[in-house]
């Protein structure tokens, strides 16, 4: 994943399952910053940091503006330039 991928969002991290599982948002963004974990952080939670990856800030067709996103549980669907 890179700066100027577009992107959905998916079920890498959390999958939810059943009648009451809340609605997948549809929507298709854009990344516009990749935050890499502090090293302190990194050593700290290990375990987590391997399930959510790096941060990342996505613009989203609608306008709004997501910072810290979690990077797995976005999906590319079309590579930036």
């Amino acid at each position: 994943m890179k700066v100027g991928d577009l992107v959905k969002q998916g079920d890498g991290v959390i999958k939810f399952k059943g009648a009451k599982a809340p609605n997948k948002s549809r929507q298709i963004g854009i990344i516009i910053e990749i935050h890499d974990l502090p090293d302190e952080l990194k050593a700290r939670r290990a375990d987590w940091a391997k399930v959510l990856g790096r941060t990342v800030d996505v613009l989203w067709a609608n306008g709004k503006l997501t910072t810290g996103f979690a990077e797995h549980s976005l999906d590319v669907i079309s590579e930036g330039g």
